[in-house]
């Protein structure tokens, strides 16, 4: 699938393009604004094939699409396996539960020196903490603070481009120390 190879940029700013469009809030966008979506990140569909697309998305047939279902259907759902690393990475960084996480602390807690990239030498540890970072925060409504719904969606992301699990949650071992 083309989306996948676009990498986790892509996919996150899709979601959180998808959010700004919402005006409602209520996580689903008109056809006109979905259609715009897809091309502002140059996924053009052709016209007939973009209208056989909205034909299975649009299942209320009220002309409106849940996006959180069409970025499941394109780009897949991470297991309940990878789902609870994620988790169990989140809650060690929101120990007081509150359900945002400052960037200033994911900062201090997020590590790189076992990423591949780096034990192989392509790459500094700053480099790779500093593109995550980047990443992260492009993510973030609030670029001064993660929500889990935000974190999740980063590995949602990453995840696509990861086929085996264990390599998965090595990345978030090595990452945050789980």
């Amino acid at each position: 699938m083309y989306l996948r190879k676009r990498g986790v940029r892509t996919v996150i700013g899709l979601g959180k393009y998808f959010r700004q469009l919402d005006m409602e809030g209520n996580g689903v966008l008109a056809k006109e604004a979905f259609k715009q979506a897809l091309k502002v990140f140059h996924l053009q569909v052709p016209e007939k094939d973009f209208e056989s697309l909205w034909l299975i998305l649009d299942v209320k047939n009220d002309n409106k699409v849940d996006y959180g279902e069409f970025t499941r259907a394109v780009i897949g759902e991470m297991s309940e396996y990878r789902k609870a690393f994620v988790r169990k990475a989140y809650m060690k960084l929101d120990f007081n539960k509150t359900g945002s996480v400052p960037m200033v602390d994911i900062t201090k807690c997020y590590c790189a020196k076992r990423h591949p990239q780096v034990l192989s030498g392509d790459v500094t540890e700053e480099e790779i903490k500093s593109s995550f970072l980047e990443t992260l925060k492009d993510a973030c409504s609030n670029p001064s603070e993660v929500s889990f719904c935000e974190f999740e969606d980063y590995y949602e992301g990453l995840s696509i481009g990861i086929m085996d699990d264990e390599d998965f949650v090595n990345i978030l071992r090595n990452a945050w120390g789980i």
